[in-house]
């Protein structure tokens, strides 16, 4: 049987995190939790989790400083749960590389989804073979959900971003909203203001064409949305 994932709880709230970690457990999980930042490193080398959840406020320190320093040491796939919905908070936490964010709000068995969607997106990054030789072009695997630059090598993608990518991608040609791309990726509506969506774009177009100026890939329809012209 495989081992069960290992998840490492970081929130400072004792009874939050021991209603989840036995939610978790119950579910098959092996959870540890932490309660600040130093606990976290300690734990990344120690206890070597598949999945972080981290919550946005240990005290009075921010978790997205939390999550910086994280993602200096390790790329474990990261989750922010948050007590409020602030656009910016969102935002940060995406540029710098969280995979997830959800608020304390959602039900149990909605976190634990959450939780098996990013574990299934790393084991299929993990378990793809080494790439050919001479393989050409940017090549968009759906059902491995990777992305594959020329050449075969990785191209590093959270989970927001393949999603974006992949609908974007399917309706090549063809513009699709920000409504849309926010319901879809990240199951709610779009609110004016919301920048989320533009900060996903923005991260993809950077690793496409990480040496351009003018980037041509995915283009910004005005007060709409964007569209997916081809890979460079």
């Amino acid at each position: 049987m495989p081992n069960p994932p290992r998840i490492l709880l970081v929130d400072d709230d004792p009874d939050f995190a021991q209603l989840l970690g036995d939610y978790l457990s119950l579910h098959g999980c092996q959870v540890q939790a932490a309660q600040d930042e130093p606990q976290l490193q300690a734990a990344v080398l120690s206890f070597a989790p598949d999945l972080v959840l981290l919550d946005q406020r240990l005290g009075h320190v921010s978790g997205t400083d939390v999550l910086r320093g994280l993602r200096a040491v390790s790329d474990v796939p990261c989750i922010i749960v948050t007590g409020s919905s602030e656009t910016m908070d969102r935002i940060v936490n995406l540029e710098i590389g969280a995979d997830d964010e959800m608020e304390k709000t959602i039900t149990p068995r909605e976190m634990l989804a959450r939780v098996r969607s990013v574990l299934r997106r790393r084991r299929r990054e993990n378990d793809v073979p080494p790439p050919e030789p001479a393989r050409a072009g940017w090549q968009l695997d759906t059902e491995k959900r990777v992305l594959r630059q020329p050449g075969g090598a990785l191209c590093p993608l959270t989970n927001a971003e393949f999603e974006t990518l992949q609908m974007l991608h399917v309706a090549k040609g063809n513009p699709v909203s920000r409504a849309e791309l926010c319901r879809q990726v990240f199951g709610r509506p779009f609110r004016v203001g919301d920048r989320a969506v533009d900060t996903i774009v923005k991260n993809l177009r950077r690793k496409i064409e990480p040496e351009s100026g003018d980037f041509v890939s995915i283009q910004a329809v005005r007060t709409f949305g964007y569209v997916f012209v081809g890979f460079p």
